[in-house]
């Protein structure tokens, strides 16, 4: 920390004569260039992770509209197809096939700048596309994935419900078997992307042990409400719903069928994917923490930068600090996860 507040003072300083032998410190402006963790990532998923963040660089300016508007940026949706990153860790159909470091850093990259785009990719990807990766069989796989690849078919994940957030095992949601397929009747909330596309809804099945399966219900489908949910503070951009399920059909081909119960269904995918919303929060961790350094190193007051007070200082050192701690930590754990030896808790 002493080291920290050191550099941030010889930053703001005037610069030491040349006879002088000690170096000016240089102050961290970039967390994860100064740690060096492209070195743990492939050439390939290098070029991803810059060209995520400089895209997002690009278009950062408009999406200001649509925090004010709370409204979706659609067109976002044509900025991400050319990066090639869409799919991430899934293995075929033109996913980039990264690991879950490398899939961490283009979160990161996205969440540095904002949490609602972040949030889209985020529940896209990791809780969407993986869910059919994960639990679909090849038909379902090929059908579901190849749009998806695309973005020509958004995906979202229907687990939480107005009486059940954490205590997810206890769903009231019921898919009842009928002649070609299940009638889904029940209610979701806070279901991210889902009045953009199609939800991969977790119910109970009756006719199956009252257990925990998924159901890909197809946007427009009958008796599929999807609500916008308003008067968000966070995640403007972000389009959580109110889902309303009243006898909607979903056909027998779409329920998935890897996903046999709660334990080896939902758990396998909230094992990994509570992974890379850390990741997210990393991200949105160091972008206040570089965004904050930026403005003390502008800010004048007195006469001097604002980053030359002690309790400036000390501030931004703490906050540098918990960034480099979390990801360190990410680190660790993406690589234990991508080993098969990281647990859920």
């Amino acid at each position: 920390m002493k080291q920290r507040l050191s550099m941030l003072d010889k930053q703001v300083k005037p610069s030491t004569p040349a006879s002088s032998p000690k170096p000016r410190g240089k102050i961290t402006d970039d967390v994860w260039s100064s740690m060096n963790l492209d070195s743990q990532m492939s050439a390939k998923a290098v070029g991803l992770r810059k060209a995520t963040a400089k895209m997002m660089d690009d278009c950062y300016d408009q999406l200001e509209k649509h925090v004010d508007e709370t409204s979706f940026p659609h067109w976002i949706v044509d900025k991400f197809r050319p990066l090639g990153i869409n799919g991430l860790t899934i293995k075929d159909f033109g996913s980039p096939a990264i690991n879950t470091l490398e899939t961490g850093s283009i979160i990161y990259e996205l969440a540095k700048r904002d949490g609602s785009i972040a949030t889209f990719f985020l529940v896209h990807n990791s809780i969407g596309m993986a869910v059919v990766d994960t639990l679909g069989d090849e038909e379902q796989r090929k059908r579901i994935l190849t749009p998806a690849m695309n973005f020509d078919r958004i995906l979202s994940f229907g687990l939480t419900e107005p009486t059940n957030g954490s205590d997810a095992s206890n769903l009231k949601t019921t898919a009842t078997k009928v002649e070609g397929g299940y009638l889904i009747n029940g209610a979701k909330r806070w279901i991210g992307n889902a009045t953009l596309g199609d939800v991969c809804c977790w119910a109970r099945n009756p006719s199956d042990g009252n257990r925990v399966q998924c159901f890909v219900v197809e946007k427009g489908s009958k008796g599929y409400e999807p609500k916008k949910m308003e008067g968000k503070w966070s995640l403007r951009m972000t389009q959580n719903a109110d889902i309303t399920f009243k006898d909607c059909f979903v056909p027998d081909r779409n329920k998935l069928t890897h996903a046999k119960d709660f334990g080896t269904g939902t758990n396998a995918i909230l094992e990994t994917s509570r992974l890379v919303v850390a990741w997210m929060a990393c991200g949105l961790a160091t972008g206040a923490y570089e965004n904050a350094l930026r403005y003390t190193l502008k800010r004048i007051q007195f006469g001097k930068p604002i980053a030359k007070m002690q309790l400036i200082q000390e501030r931004l050192s703490r906050m540098l600090s918990n960034c480099e701690f979390s990801l360190a930590l990410l680190v660790s754990l993406s690589k234990r996860m991508d080993e098969g030896i990281a647990t859920i808790g």
